[in-house]
């Protein structure tokens, strides 16, 4: 049986080599054809910048309003006049909720500015058309 199998094999590859695909040669003889790129177009990023510039702002704005928290509490904590126990925790609440909200949104900033400059590819044009021998006459990216 391996004898079969091994002339069978021998004649597959006998028969291939005497008749090679259609138009092998015809092919193989021609230059590939050069395909021209196009530059891509300057992009800048200055929204991207931005959003990272103002997202690390609102970062270090939220350890002075961290800051101001504390010290409200620190105060708070050593008051002993009512309106001022109730004042000065209001205050260190609200400068806890200020914290905490510009911490939060100078992270999305500085996501959203990564992203855009770094992930995001500019939108190029879904349908163009090209009259040129060299090229397809309608175009459609997705």
């Amino acid at each position: 049986m391996p004898r079969i199998t091994a002339a069978g094999l021998a004649a597959c590859l006998i028969f291939e080599w005497v008749c090679p695909a259609a138009r092998a040669h015809a092919q193989a003889a021609e230059p590939f054809q050069v395909v021209p790129v196009d530059a891509p177009a300057p992009h800048r990023h200055a929204w991207a910048y931005a959003g990272m510039l103002g997202g690390a702002a609102l970062v270090g704005s939220s350890f002075f309003f961290a800051h101001r928290a504390d010290e409200a509490y620190d105060r708070y904590l050593v008051s002993t006049d009512p309106s001022a126990i109730d004042r000065l925790y209001d205050r260190a609440v609200h400068n806890d909720h200020l914290s905490q909200v510009s911490l939060l949104g100078g992270e999305a900033l500085i996501a959203t500015g990564l992203y855009l400059r770094f992930i995001r590819r500019p939108a190029a044009a879904r349908l163009s058309l090209a009259v040129q021998p060299s090229r397809c006459a309608v175009s459609l990216r997705f």
